[in-house]
């Protein structure tokens, strides 16, 4: 049995089960390995710290296959841009060459590919629903259980008459929320010391018109 249900006050299992679907979900997406240097820790901490940040700026959905946390979406809700990376003690946490490549690069890059696809380029963020996390353990996938929890945040968006947007790393994935009636608005190249660099695309749904 697949359900989705919307999560506000988790037990500390919950955000753990949460935290390995991710890492199993992502445990080849270079972005993520660019992202940590490779870190494991480093990992767990970052979708731990989105996935309560988006618990108190916006919303997130689990998605339960026989009982167990299978897939999860995580958004900011429009008026609450948030990054991990904005939390000092987060930037503390990491290393000299970390640091400098999230403050000289990866965020200056990463407002450039807001200003490439909008006019008002981060503002334009800021009052959408962004969706930060999408993710569904390997072991449950091709069963539609990613469109569902991604409809979670389409009827949430679609009933206020706000916009999505979502940053996604790969070919696939642009494909993927095209579907879903997502547009690509902009891309921009990541480089990293120990890695050969990721794509990164904005992709953006307008709100449906109500019936």
């Amino acid at each position: 049995m697949i359900s989705v249900r919307r999560i506000t006050d988790p037990s500390d299992g919950d955000i753990d089960a949460i935290v390995d679907v991710l890492i199993a979900a992502f445990r080849e997406d270079v972005g993520m390995a660019s992202a940590s240097a490779n870190s494991p820790r480093l990992q767990a901490d970052m979708h731990r710290r989105t996935i309560k940040g988006c618990i108190a700026h916006g919303q997130v959905h689990v998605g339960v296959v026989n009982g167990r946390i299978q897939g999860v979406v995580a958004a900011t809700s429009p008026g609450a841009d948030w990054h991990f990376y904005q939390q000092e003690d987060f930037m503390r946490s990491l290393s000299p060459y970390l640091s400098e490549w999230y403050t000289y690069h990866y965020i200056p890059t990463y407002e450039e590919l807001y200003r490439a696809a909008f006019r008002s380029g981060e503002r334009a963020r800021k009052e959408a629903w962004h969706v930060k996390l999408l993710a569904v353990h390997p072991d449950a996938q091709r069963r539609g259980l990613g469109r569902l929890l991604l409809s979670s945040i389409c009827t949430q968006a679609d009933s206020n008459g706000k916009r999505i947007v979502t940053d996604v790393k790969s070919p696939y994935h642009v494909r993927w929320f095209r579907q879903s009636g997502f547009s690509h608005r902009s891309v921009k190249n990541f480089t990293a010391k120990d890695s050969a660099g990721f794509p990164l695309w904005c992709m953006a749904r307008e709100p449906s018109p109500p019936e």
